[in-house]
């Protein structure tokens, strides 16, 4: 179940465009959220090079860059977009907390965790090449991303009863109609099981088990697809459309 999420937001990337979204959704599903304002390393790095330069986006000029100025010009970042974040929290009565950290995005999203962390795909950007090794859940946003109101749980294995108990708590919770994808292949393996959970009527079977079917499967309707990170189903990593996919870690 939802209960916080976790926002590792990247100084140096696309914040202040990112930054309704997120609130929105975390407010939208009544769960808190703790922003993690992520200093690049590599990028800070870069300045501690005698041949760093940096160009104004005003005037066009070359001028010289050093690490202490990059501190400065992401401070001066995290300060606007932690303004922004106060005001938009307090109007939507989003219990929030923040931090800093240095290092890099890939890492702490992939680092082992019972929080649930966050992550903007953008369209037509492909899925992290990490995913299969994820040790905590991930949530993805589209960037179109509207408000949910159904659930896709890409279910593969009769031994994976944990997505498929993460998918009925989530539908039950928001009252959202649920839906369980299953290789056409495995439709008899899988029916009992689906059977004793009362969803015969909400089995969906495919023929072709990618994430382009998994998202065509739910129509036009605004879906959360839940589904594990090792899938073969998303070895098709050049999708677009997402508008919120729910990753859990490889059943261990």
């Amino acid at each position: 179940m939802m209960q916080r999420l976790v926002w590792y937001l990247e100084l140096s990337g696309r914040e202040l465009e990112q930054l309704e979204l997120v609130v929105d959704f975390a407010a939208g599903q009544g769960v808190s959220l703790r922003t993690v304002f992520v200093e690049d390393e590599y990028l800070l790095r870069c300045g501690e090079l005698p041949c760093s330069r940096e160009i104004s986006l005003l005037t066009g000029r070359v001028r010289p860059l050093s690490s202490r100025q990059l501190e400065w010009q992401l401070r001066r970042r995290r300060e606007r977009t932690e303004l922004r974040l106060e005001a938009m929290a307090r109007q939507r009565e989003l219990e929030w907390s923040r931090e800093v950290t240095r290092g890099r995005l890939e890492v702490l999203l992939s680092a082992t965790g019972d929080d649930m962390a966050v992550l903007i795909q953008g369209g037509g950007e492909p899925l992290p090449s990490w995913l299969p090794g994820l040790g905590r859940p991930l949530l993805l946003l589209g960037e179109g991303f509207r408000p949910l109101n159904q659930v896709l749980v890409a279910l593969e294995s009769v031994d994976d009863t944990g997505l498929l108990e993460q998918g009925l708590a989530l539908a039950g919770r928001s009252r959202w109609p649920l839906w369980v994808l299953v290789p056409a292949a495995q439709s008899d393996v899988l029916a009992p099981l689906l059977a004793e959970k009362g969803l015969n009527e909400a089995v969906l079977p495919l023929r072709h088990w990618s994430l382009a079917a998994w998202l065509a499967a739910g129509t036009d309707r605004a879906s959360l697809l839940l589904a594990r990170a090792n899938s073969p189903g998303l070895t098709d990593n050049s999708i677009t459309g997402i508008n919120a996919i729910l990753l859990l870690p490889a059943k261990t």
